[in-house]
């Protein structure tokens, strides 16, 4: 019982940053839609609620990530509506 063993030395080989990141980011996408979605009941209004959630989406996008990446973002989220 004199040698303990530092967990945290193992766990950290199983630690998969870019997995954590995916989890989180479906977390706050499924969150955001049911608020958006119940926005949407609660004003009867789902052209309001998408305008305004598309335009501010458009405008904190273009300043985080550029104006070319935001187009294509916007892009590819047409192609799957188009989809589906």
């Amino acid at each position: 019982m004199t040698n303990v063993i530092d967990l945290t030395d193992h766990i950290k080989d199983r630690y998969d940053e870019h997995l954590i990141t995916k989890i989180k980011l479906r977390r706050i996408r499924d969150s955001i839609e049911e608020k958006l979605n119940y926005y949407s009941n609660i004003e009867n209004n789902e052209l309001a609620v998408s305008l305004s959630s598309g335009r501010y989406s458009a405008m904190k996008l273009t300043k985080l990530i550029g104006r070319e990446e935001t187009i294509q973002f916007f892009q590819d989220c047409i192609e799957t509506a188009s989809r589906s």
